[in-house]
């Protein structure tokens, strides 16, 4: 279990409203949520979720029903206020506190603990409340196979699937990390992105993979744990809210990606930015260095290194080497006059 999901549907005999909305998270950080509160007198206006869907499709229903929902000033003000309330109230317990525990509680299938968590953190909106809740456990693969039961390209996004360049290779679909990933606009070519294969296209492919990484396929050839790739393209398509990307798998196997530019992709962000930091320094070296500059500073480098004598000139020593100079000059001449010469 890498990540939890709770959705929950609250009523009370106190307000006439409707409580519906979805905490998400894993064991460390803070939670993720969506809350809406619907006065009951405008609910036949809407059509609700079902908290029995699962975790993407209810979360795309809910985003759906508060964007049309808030169209509406009373219901806009309403969430204004709910909203507020509710983010006072996580950040009083510890927003990390509030995820840990429900982590755990989702970890245990504890019901009585979840729902003693959402009860307290609406009981003084609400007061006592009737509250319903589905709650699941997700694994990071979990979550890319829920992703792609839910797409729904153009055909002009599954034409880059099919360009002559990727014909013949596997598609593939970045690991999603709703919580810490980076999305494509932050990420270089070069970077390291983790993939799981959703259609290998040629049996050949999984069977290179397969011997390059025989622990992340079951019996079947099916791709169960993800793979380490590098970013090599990058290409938005344009009017569209869609990349194309390709990924080396490793083994001579290039795979195929169309994503959603906001699909926040799990990545090592703390490797992720030494890399950005070195070639940052690379491509703009803090101080513009002339090669004699450079290679005088490598040769008293290396004599440091060596123990020998620094070239150190002073004013002094310029005075002496003059000084004998015009002396034996002069003694040249003498000497001959001397021996007849001059």
């Amino acid at each position: 279990m890498d990540f939890y999901a709770v959705k929950f549907f609250a009523t009370s005999s106190l307000t006439a409203e409707v409580i519906i909305g979805y905490m998400f998270g894993k064991q460390r950080g803070k939670p993720e949520y969506k809350v809406l509160s619907i006065p009951k007198s405008k609910l036949p206006k809407y059509e609700l979720p079902d908290i029995n869907l699962s975790y993407i499709e209810y979360k795309a229903n809910l985003e759906e029903l508060y964007y049309n929902a808030i169209k509406d000033s009373t219901v806009l003000d309403l969430n204004k206020q709910f909203l507020a309330y509710v983010q006072s109230t996580i950040k009083r317990y510890g927003p990390e506190i509030v995820n840990a525990k429900m982590f755990l509680g989702v970890r245990d299938s504890d019901v009585a603990v979840i729902k003693a968590i959402l009860t307290e953190i609406f009981e003084e909106w609400e007061g006592e409340i009737n509250l319903r809740i589905v709650a699941e456990k997700l694994t990071y693969q979990d979550l890319v196979w829920l992703m792609t039961q839910h797409r729904s390209f153009s055909e002009k996004e599954k034409a880059y699937l099919s360009r002559v360049d990727v014909l013949n290779s596997p598609e593939v679909l970045p690991l999603s990390d709703p919580l810490n990933g980076m999305t494509i606009n932050n990420l270089d070519v070069g970077d390291p992105v983790y993939s799981l294969i959703i259609d290998p296209v040629e049996p050949a492919n999984i069977n290179r993979l397969k011997e390059q990484y025989p622990d992340k396929f079951d019996e079947q050839g099916k791709n169960i744990m993800p793979i380490e790739s590098s970013l090599i393209a990058k290409e938005l398509i344009q009017n569209t809210d869609y990349y194309f990307i390709k990924v080396d798998l490793g083994g001579g196997v290039i795979g195929k990606a169309v994503i959603s530019k906001n699909l926040k992709m799990m990545v090592d962000s703390n490797r992720i930015e030494e890399m950005h930091r070195k070639r940052e320094e690379y491509f703009n070296p803090p101080e513009d260095k002339i090669i004699g500059d450079v290679l005088k500073e490598s040769i008293d480098g290396l004599k440091r290194e060596a123990g020998l004598p620094q070239n150190k000139v002073r004013s002094s020593d310029i005075l002496i080497i003059f000084g004998l100079s015009i002396g034996l000059i002069i003694a040249a001449i003498f000497l001959g006059i001397w021996l007849g010469v001059f």
